[in-house]
């Protein structure tokens, strides 16, 4: 799995009344989130391109679930059989090369899964929560699959003479957890996926976690088709994808990044600026080189005109002569 900076953060919201609601980690903002978006960018500027890696000679092992004390009994090998077929039919876990025996790299998943029904007149609510570890052993193969993940689900029902609760239960439940474990190998399978169909996602809707994957392929295999899109995801409302669009930016050295922050960043949003000089020092060219002379100049924070400072500092020892085109 690609590394990410805390892994990005979806909040899906479902629609009323029912769905799956991940829950994934987000990083935290402030120096700690500036330090590993540095980081990021760094080592993807430094990154040849990549070409899609072929499909894995990972196995498949046991699938693990325990259904807890919910409300209703929720069948554990049928649900593990599903989750089974979803993982089988990604194309991330082929079948082991012949004489590779048990050498081959082994994916293994756990899980929790719990219900609760909750009632009031004549209305019913069921709630699913699932929880999801995937893991490859060794941790370190080539390709290894890793995520933690949750979600929870929910569905409102009638209470109706013969009203089938464990059958609404299971239903919830086998909901969120395909739901849960289809989006994490939609993201995982972009490391396969063609540069069109990486295209289509970054043009799709398919939530912000999968188009923040679809990036991150964008900056490790230097697609230059996709500068455009990233320009454009400069301006988007969500921070991590504006984030990941300027780590391929800078991956593609796609100068034209430089003019767009320089032009449309706010010199007094403190928390951007801080972002927009390491990227440029790091995209570097005379544009950039000029505007960080402005600013470690003449700007009235001196944090940030100490910052500019030393991103030109960087930028001029990377290029002895930080302003040549």
């Amino acid at each position: 799995m690609c590394p990410t900076a805390a892994s990005p953060a979806e909040s899906a919201a479902p629609p009323s009344g029912e769905g799956p609601r991940p829950a994934r980690s987000r990083s935290a903002g402030g120096s700690l989130g500036l330090v590993c978006i540095a980081a990021s960018l760094a080592f993807f500027s430094c990154r040849k391109s990549a070409s899609p890696p072929a499909p894995l000679a990972l196995r498949l092992g046991d699938i693990e679930l325990s259904t807890g004390d919910g409300d209703t009994k929720i069948d554990a090998t049928e649900l593990a059989r599903r989750l089974r077929g979803l993982v089988e039919g990604s194309g991330l876990v082929a079948t082991a090369p012949s004489g590779a025996g048990d050498s081959a790299p082994i994916v293994r998943m756990t899980g929790r899964v719990g219900t609760e029904v909750v009632e009031a007149g004549h209305k019913g609510l069921c709630r699913a929560s699932v929880s999801l570890i995937i893991s490859t052993r060794p941790s370190d193969a080539p390709g290894a699959l890793r995520d933690e993940l949750s979600a929870t689900g929910e569905e409102r029902f009638d209470i109706v003479p013969g009203v089938d609760r464990a059958g609404i239960a299971a239903r919830v439940a086998t909901r969120t957890a395909t739901d849960l474990l289809n989006a994490f190998l939609q993201r995982e399978r972009l490391r396969i996926a063609s540069p069109a169909e990486i295209h289509a996602v970054l043009m799709g809707d398919g939530g912000v976690a999968l188009r923040e994957a679809a990036i991150r392929q964008v900056a490790a295999r230097r697609l230059a088709a996709e500068a455009p899109a990233m320009l454009a995801l400069l301006d988007d409302s969500d921070e991590a994808t504006r984030d990941a669009a300027l780590g391929a930016l800078i991956a593609l050295h796609d100068r034209r990044a430089v003019a767009k922050l320089t032009r449309d960043r706010s010199l007094e949003d403190k928390h951007e600026m801080m972002k927009t000089l390491d990227a440029i020092a790091l995209i570097g060219g005379t544009e950039a080189a000029e505007y960080l002379s402005f600013v470690a100049d003449s700007h009235d924070d001196p944090d940030i005109r100490q910052a500019a400072k030393e991103a030109r500092e960087r930028l001029a020892r990377r290029t002895p002569d930080a302003s040549a085109p």
